[in-house]
């Protein structure tokens, strides 16, 4: 009875370790299934010399509606307020701060710009990219979906498509 005991002790043992290291393998494989690449860092803080503010910025790859993207989420806060409204206020005199605006990216590999259409909302419209309505001091979390199956992407920037104190027409 005792040596039945040890036999089944050394089976569970031995089916633990195996699982743990079946475990952390697949763990590898997916990091370097979906590896990230870092923000731009000179494109990091105010986005095109707005007061829109690139807090920070992470990147996987992924897809979108079945198409092969490089998926980036980043966090902006506007620091327009009443007093320094954004442009194209229609009320500069009594703006709250409130700004519309639009993100997209340019990706790159080690040598260039890779080529990669956003398609966060395709047929997004007037500026191509979804619209975002963002109030004076308030953050907010914006993902941009760039269609790419290129798996090579070292480094990226993000770009402010148009800015508003109103929903852009």
């Amino acid at each position: 009875m005792k040596v039945k005991a040890i036999v089944i002790i050394a089976l569970a043992v031995t089916a633990l370790a195996i699982a743990a290291l079946l475990t952390i393998n697949l763990a590898k494989t997916l990091s370097t299934e979906h590896p990230t690449a870092n923000a731009n860092l000179s494109n990091a803080g105010y986005l095109a010399g707005s007061k829109l503010f690139l807090l920070s910025a992470r990147a996987t790859y992924g897809t979108h509606d079945g198409q092969a993207c490089f998926i980036i989420e980043a966090t902006v806060r506007n620091d327009y307020t009443a007093q320094q409204p954004p442009p194209m206020d229609n009320f500069p005199s009594n703006s709250s701060g409130e700004a519309y605006f639009g993100l997209t990216a340019k990706l790159y590999d080690e040598n260039a710009q890779i080529v990669a259409n956003d398609v966060t909302s395709p047929g997004s419209v007037p500026l191509g990219v979804p619209e975002i309505g963002l109030g004076s001091g308030q953050t907010c979390k914006v993902e941009i979906d760039m269609a790419t199956s290129n798996r090579n992407v070292n480094n990226y920037s993000i770009k402010l498509v148009d800015i508003a104190g109103y929903p852009i027409p």
